[in-house]
């Protein structure tokens, strides 16, 4: 059988193994959703893919069609089967199968809600960034890409139906919580631990990767101590379901939040979300996330114990 079938390898080739599966799985979705789109768009659907019209609605909506697709046939797909083919038995089973308490998944959730003054403030000093002028090509480059990603990112967003509503929810908080933390924790964080026999190395290059993925430069630290914290919460807990749960939660927000702006129910949308808040607010955020952090450590640490 093919399963465990390569996980004797070494871990550079088990790096390079993802990254194949990952690209090729990515190109295979992509391809895919160009031709479930040609019967409604014709064959200038890559064109009007490339230049969107962000007001056009079946556009958004066909974008949000291959923003479903990749993430589920380009993330999650090859992540898992990365899992199946190096790591086979218990080893990958116990990441989902392990006793699911219901205590540290509460405060791995409230975590992400006490800790939004603090991603606003990182999200701020991020905003600073600037590159040497000798640089300035790349700088350009990054603030285009910020400035796409935003834009896609509103598209996304910008709806008042409970349909639209529900969609978001599927495509910003549920699949991406399970495609990127199987991916980027259980996958990859797992490989670098295995790899470098360092878990704080091991969170913080799954981290960054995490970060770089999504191509939004200037908010890549609160990215980056976003993946740090879930990386923690993995290792400390043996298991997906407490990054999860945490990773569903900060996206959900977002969603949330945009939704009841939208609705003119809140005078704040997604973007400036946790941006601007008072120092007292962001210190007890710090003290809250650190509190909850040790919190969580103690509790999977007596846990890990018992079984």
């Amino acid at each position: 059988m093919l399963r465990g079938s390569y996980s004797q390898i070494n871990n550079f080739s088990k790096f390079i193994l993802l990254i194949i599966l990952v690209i090729s799985f990515l190109l295979f979705s992509t391809l895919l959703g160009i031709l479930v789109l040609v019967p409604f768009f014709g064959t200038g659907v890559i064109s009007l893919l490339s230049t969107p019209d962000y007001s056009n609605i079946a556009v958004v909506n066909a974008m949000k069609a291959m923003q479903i697709l990749n993430m589920a046939g380009g993330l999650l797909l090859p992540a898992v089967i990365y899992l199946w083919l190096c790591y086979p038995g218990i080893k990958t089973d116990s990441v989902f199968n392990k006793p699911f308490k219901y205590l540290p998944i509460a405060l791995s959730a409230l975590l992400i809600v006490i800790s939004q003054p603090l991603i606003g403030w990182t999200s701020e000093l991020n905003s600073y960034l600037s590159l040497p002028e000798g640089l300035s090509f790349v700088e350009n480059w990054m603030k285009n890409a910020e400035t796409q990603g935003e834009m896609i990112t509103e598209a996304f967003l910008s709806t008042t139906s409970m349909s639209g509503l529900l969609v978001n929810i599927f495509m910003v908080a549920i699949l991406p919580a399970f495609a990127e933390e199987i991916l980027f924790r259980g996958a990859l964080a797992r490989l670098f631990k295995d790899w470098t026999k360092n878990v704080h190395l091991a969170v913080f290059l799954s981290a960054f990767l995490f970060a770089a993925i999504h191509m939004q430069f200037y908010g890549f630290l609160p990215r980056f101590l976003l993946g740090t914290a879930l990386g923690y919460l993995y290792f400390w807990s043996g298991s997906l379901w407490l990054p999860i749960v945490a990773h569903f939660t900060n996206n959900f927000l977002s969603v949330i939040v945009e939704f009841l702006f939208r609705k003119g129910m809140i005078h704040i949308n997604a973007e400036n979300f946790g941006v601007d808040n008072a120092t007292w607010l962001t210190a007890i955020s710090i003290l809250g996330v650190t509190g909850i952090l040790f919190s969580i450590y103690n509790l999977t640490s007596r846990q890990n114990k018992e079984c």
